[in-house]
């Protein structure tokens, strides 16, 4: 996807409103894609869309299969395998807050609305080459998720490792068993993955008709108890007896950071004899995530483009370890095309080498406006130094919201510089205050940065994060946590669309070619570089 100037929203799915307890594919995300239509705005950024057994959708069970909480119960009505009548009766009793996700109470219910619709699909004339055709369409990833699925919860949900031997090393043999043996639970787990890939792929293809593109979201690093590691352990630093990593994943501390410890595997990036495979399995990764979303931003992305530190588990001593960068990046080129194209999250304790690889592979970086108040002009994060090749964003789900960045994140010596930044005059501190929201919408949209992403809460100036980093989250938890935060169309008011659309025209992010092109007689004579061809 080419970056156009355009501006866009930063909303996952989970946060849309809806009368079944979490965001989904339903009416309200079409209504959302209406409101962005509306207000001009080109871009809808989500969190990953992958299938998770606790609330961060950070931890996944896979980097293909899709997380069916986001199903929609009314699209399976739609869809003709679920009765109106079925779904009044499973919802019977059923109340779920309006303000946060409770995830045990979905998961539950997200289950016994599939089972009931996968009974039903099961009556249909045609539903096995329905199921066969799909598993052909995703066959380089189908069939491993399906077992995965299957033997964890034979297993009461054990990690892989503690799985029988036969198992744990994917032996044909035994997999070829377990599929004789659980045709009739295979096939649900096929029905689950069919139903959320056509729900989604509706939903897509309705925010694509209205010049909408959907920025996806993907993890440098996978789970360890997942699919991505059990079905290809070659790939990662794993011990050859247990199973566990050798290594994982992390960065040491520095003057701003304290040690980050993250506790996924590592890949294989030295070792000759993997390497083609290792590449071979991120090509067909970043190809299934191109197909979901129109863009995928890449977190950590510096653990690949210029050096990534791991933990020796032995010994806990932190040491850095050379990657493949270039060469993973430029395989994916040219298996994928010259113009694919990645946002790579170029942010934190980075070096020169995460700059230039970005630039080399004609990737966008991004810019987070509440790091651009904190030193002196040539600070990259000051709206100033945007560059075009970039997306700037009030803050990201791990961010503070805006207002919370004012009244409890930043310092003194930041509030002063921001305050002779936007260069208002104002009659008190709480005056002051109320606008801040407003003012980091403006500055990112009059950047010059082609992609600019509100945080849907500076939107709507609310004071409720996404996640706190470091904070836990739990499936048992009933009351707002970590990912759990939802908005409501009441607080979408008029004024709030009226403002944005005014906003994103006053600064061109709804041009009708994506850039600016000025008048005849403005150009140099002999200067056709402006001229559309």
């Amino acid at each position: 996807m080419k970056l156009e100037r355009s501006a866009g929203i930063l909303l996952h799915i989970t946060s849309l409103p809806s009368k079944y307890g979490i965001g989904d594919f339903g009416s309200d995300a079409f209504r959302f894609v209406d409101f962005l239509a509306e207000t001009k705005q080109k871009l809808w950024q989500i969190l990953p869309l992958t299938t998770i057994n606790c609330p961060s959708p950070y931890s996944s069970e896979s980097s293909c299969g899709g997380n069916p909480w986001l199903i929609s119960p009314e699209k399976l009505t739609d869809m003709n395998v679920l009765s109106s009548e079925d779904l009044e009766l499973l919802t019977n009793g059923t109340k779920f807050h309006g303000d946060y996700v409770s995830f045990k109470d979905v998961n539950e219910f997200k289950e016994k609305l599939l089972k009931k619709s996968f009974e039903n699909f099961q009556n249909s004339k045609n539903h096995k080459e329905i199921l066969d055709k799909f598993y052909a369409d995703q066959s380089f990833w189908i069939d491993d998720f399906v077992l995965f699925m299957i033997i964890k919860s034979q297993h009461k949900g054990l990690p892989w490792n503690e799985w029988p031997s036969a198992l744990r090393h994917h032996d044909p043999a035994a997999l070829d068993e377990l599929r004789r043996t659980n045709r009739n639970e295979y096939e649900y787990h096929l029905f689950v993955q069919y139903i959320f890939d056509q729900q989604w792929k509706q939903l897509k293809k309705y925010a694509n008709e209205k010049n909408i593109q959907i920025i996806g979201d993907m993890a440098m690093y996978v789970d360890y108890n997942s699919v991505d590691v059990w079905a290809n352990s070659k790939l990662f630093k794993l011990d050859s007896n247990t199973m566990r990593p050798t290594v994982v994943s992390g960065f040491p501390a520095d003057e701003n950071y304290d040690i980050q410890i993250w506790n996924q595997p590592v890949y294989q990036w030295n070792d000759a004899n993997i390497r083609q495979d290792l590449f071979q399995w991120w090509i067909r990764r970043i190809e299934k995530s191109l197909s979901i979303c129109s863009n995928i931003q890449a977190e950590h992305i510096r653990c690949a483009l210029g050096k990534h530190t791991v933990r020796t588990v032995k010994n806990q001593i932190f040491k850095r370890k050379n990657s493949s960068g270039y060469e993973l990046f430029s395989a994916v080129k040219s298996s994928l095309g010259e113009d694919i194209s990645l946002v790579v999250e170029d942010i934190g304790s980075v070096t020169s080498e995460v700059f230039q690889l970005r630039d080399a592979m004609k990737f966008y970086g991004i810019r987070i406006l509440q790091m651009g108040f904190y030193c002196y002009p040539d600070n990259i994060y000051s709206p100033h130094n945007y560059l075009p090749n970039s997306i700037a964003y009030t803050g990201t789900h791990d961010n503070a919201t805006s207002l919370e960045w004012w009244t409890s994140v930043a310092r003194r010596e930041e509030k002063d510089l921001f305050k002779k930044y936007v260069h208002r005059p104002c009659s008190s501190e709480v005056d002051f205050e109320k606008h801040i929201p407003w003012y980091f919408i403006q500055m990112i949209l009059q950047s010059a940065s082609n992609g600019a992403i509100v945080l849907m809460q500076d939107l709507l100036s609310v004071n409720v994060r996404m996640n706190y980093p470091g904070k836990d989250s739990s499936m048992e938890e009933n009351g707002p946590q970590n990912w759990s935060w939802r908005f409501k169309w009441s607080q979408l008011t008029s004024n709030i669309r009226e403002e944005l659309k005014e906003l994103t025209e006053m600064y061109g992010r709804n041009l009708l070619y994506g850039k600016a092109i000025p008048p005849k007689d403005m150009i140099m004579q002999g200067d056709s570089s402006f001229f559309l061809k």
